[in-house]
């Protein structure tokens, strides 16, 4: 049988296309929104190559009787332009990572001759709406058209009544995000009500957020929204990927425009990382879950107070980017960032009155019932829960707070890390009412005293309804037996076994042994007695140990494995497991630095592929099987890829770990993706 076979190298930005060739001077990017006020706004865009800015606004589109221009705009450019040493320069990789960088991996900085021109608005009455276009000169470049508008905000302090557009981890410049934006227009258009606002959870240029995949995974399919609608945003980890919050640098700080100096409100934050705004009688408020400090005695956290302490507003709703509570493609109870979010940073935040926390990373839809107090690892729902209805107005009712902010009164956590990419749930959150896998976007309507938040699916259905109604004075009862939701393993995408929970020296939970000794598998610990994870030792015959939840059709199959000696040092994993004579395996021989797929069929073992491999005792390395159907592949490492037709349709079976006969080795940590 003939068996394809690929080697490839994976690098570890993917190649993406090269800059379109465009003439000096012509529009690079769009002009978009930034930093509205109730007296203006900042309009932003990019040439290649210089001109002579200026930003026309008025009344109508063919009224444009007002001018920003020469001083009065903010230039930026890309390193290689020639400019006066105090024109701020856009970003541009370090020497040291750029070094690091393979012959194919895409540069991360700002494309050469880049001129990024930052217009503000001032002087303007609130609600006031101005059409604009922006130009060379004479020369027009965009604008001046019933699409490209602005619209101040309302007084501060006023009675809120807005409609605001969240969405998170959606950069993927594909079908899905495209998917997603277009229903969001749709429910708009359908509503007959403007959107205001728009808030980016983060996570919005995948994979590293070079300059490159901002302007083709974030301003290129969200124009139509950005040139009429202020995008308030939260840096994700990709965009952390070649953004650092600590100094501001990076194609995130050079796209947005955001208050660090009290400018809409709230207390100054001297940062871009993390700032506050006030919108009417609504105070909103961004923090960076990803690179700085989470600690209640860190700088953001005592910011955080400040700012708390001298909001007047009636709502309440701040947004970053990991979640405090997520089953999703993360997992809240695991994971540090999300859980520090959740242990120093909610507490301060719910003693505050806030009333809507929004977060992403989490690929996923997750809302949680009205909540308070919920600080331990891991989450549970006893004890925390405020009203465990839908609070759906048209089915159990909206949930209740008294007027203004008033302490531990509860809260609504939103995850909406489901915008465009890969989505995963790793198991059940108890907290969360809504528990959705599929791709979307949510809606908050705020009027006057009402919330309301609609999650809309990437086809425009409204997939889930709540609402919070803050009216007189309300007493907060914690509901002693909350509802909680199912646990359902059929809708898990993601299982994780990290062996944190078992006993060091007995066997691990949810495994079985289909071969060998049955004492071949315990749990053992590392020195710290921080780490737990799985040793395998063979005896006279192969070891085979199987997962007993794992039977699924199409999988991903992670673990890290190691050797701690040179003798035996020879193992793998078993997947597409009937029974001990038929299944497939991918082993490590450590001693002869090479990598064997095999399949067993009737006892007969067939090698589809070997490579060679470098193996480092006594380090974790990475291994991965992935297939369907007649198409699957193992990585190793970081660098190894190998494709490989695997003879036969891989069946609906178990997957586990492979040792031979006298040899032994230890795995970190199993995870499978359905």
């Amino acid at each position: 049988m003939q068996h394809l076979l690929r080697l490839l190298l994976i690098p570890s930005v993917a190649l993406l296309a090269a800059w379109p060739a465009l003439a000096a001077g012509e529009l690079h990017r769009a002009p978009y929104l930034q930093q509205a006020s109730p007296d203006g706004v900042v309009v932003v865009w990019r040439t290649l190559g210089a001109i002579t800015p200026v930003l026309r606004y008025g009344d109508a589109p063919d009224a444009l009787a007002r001018t920003v221009s020469g001083e009065a705009i903010t230039l930026r450019v890309a390193a290689d332009v020639n400019a006066p040493e105090d024109v701020p320069r856009l970003y541009q990789e370090p020497a040291e990572d750029a070094a690091k960088r393979r012959p194919d991996d895409h540069d991360p900085s700002t494309a050469p001759n880049t001129h990024q021109y930052e217009a503000p608005v001032r002087g303007l009455a609130p609600n006031t709406k101005q059409y604009y276009a922006i130009y060379d000169g004479d020369r027009l470049l965009a604008g001046g058209d019933a699409d490209h508008y602005f619209v101040t905000h309302p007084p501060v302090g006023s009675t809120a009544d807005m409609r605001i557009w969240v969405v998170g981890d959606s950069g993927t410049g594909g079908t899905d995000q495209a998917l997603v934006h277009d229903a969001m227009r749709g429910f708009i258009a359908e509503t007959k009500r403007p959107l205001d606002h728009y808030i980016h959870v983060g996570d919005m240029a995948y994979g590293d957020g070079t300059d490159w995949e901002f302007h083709h995974h974030f301003f290129a399919p969200y124009q139509a929204t950005l040139r009429n609608t202020v995008c308030w945003p939260t840096m994700g980890n990709h965009e952390g990927n070649t953004s650092r919050g600590i100094t501001g640098v990076g194609p995130y700080y050079d796209a947005y425009v955001v208050p660090t100096a009290g400018e809409v409100g709230g207390a100054p934050s001297g940062t871009e990382a993390y700032y506050s705004f006030d919108i009417a009688d609504v105070h909103f408020i961004c923090l960076d879950s990803h690179d700085l400090d989470r600690k209640p005695d860190g700088a953001m956290a005592q910011w955080l107070r400040a700012d708390l302490e001298q909001a007047k507003a009636k709502w309440m709703i701040a947004f970053w980017h990991h979640p405090p509570y997520s089953k999703g493609s993360h997992d809240s109870d695991v994971e540090g960032q999300l859980i520090e979010m959740r242990e120093h940073i909610m507490p301060i935040l719910e003693s505050a009155g806030v009333d809507v926390t929004l977060t992403g990373h989490s690929h996923i839809y997750e809302r949680s019932m009205l909540m308070d107090g919920a600080y331990a690892t891991p989450t549970v729902a006893e004890g925390v829960i405020l009203d465990d209805g839908d609070g759906n107005p048209e089915g159990d009712g909206a949930y209740r707070k008294s007027a203004g902010l008033n302490p531990n009164e509860g809260a609504v956590n939103v995850v909406a890390g489901h915008g465009g990419a890969g989505l995963g749930r790793r198991g059940t959150m108890p907290v969360m009412r809504e528990i959705i896998l599929e791709h979307g976007s949510v809606i908050l309507d705020i009027q006057g005293d009402t919330l309301t938040g609609v999650m809309l699916d990437k086809f425009g259905a409204r997939r889930d309804l709540f609402s919070i109604v803050k009216q007189g004075q309300v007493t907060p009862v914690r509901v002693e037996n909350p509802w909680q939701p199912v646990h359902d393993l059929s809708l898990i995408t993601r299982l994780a076994f990290n062996f944190r929970e078992d006993r060091i020296g007995a066997p691990p939970q949810y495994w079985s042994v289909a071969q060998g000794s049955a004492g071949g598998l315990r749990v053992a610990g590392e020195a710290d007695g921080k780490q737990r994870h799985l040793r395998a030792e063979a005896g006279a015959e192969d070891l085979i140990g199987l997962f007993d939840a794992a039977t699924v059709p199409r999988f991903r199959f992670q673990t890290m494995l190691r050797f701690t000696s040179e003798t035996g040092a020879k193992a793998g994993l078993v997947f597409g497991y009937v029974d001990a004579a038929n299944h497939w395996r991918a082993v490590v021989d450590a001693a002869a630095g090479a990598i064997r797929v095999s399949r067993v069929a009737d006892g007969v073992e067939t090698a589809l592929v070997e490579k060679a491999v470098a193996v480092e005792r006594e380090k974790w390395l990475p291994l991965e099987v992935a297939g369907e159907g007649t198409r699957a592949r193992l990585e190793f490492g970081s660098d190894l890829k190998v494709e490989f037709d695997p003879g036969a349709a891989l069946p609906d079976a178990y997957l586990g770990c492979y040792v031979p006969a006298g040899a032994a080795a230890e795995y970190l940590a199993f995870q499978i993706r359905r």
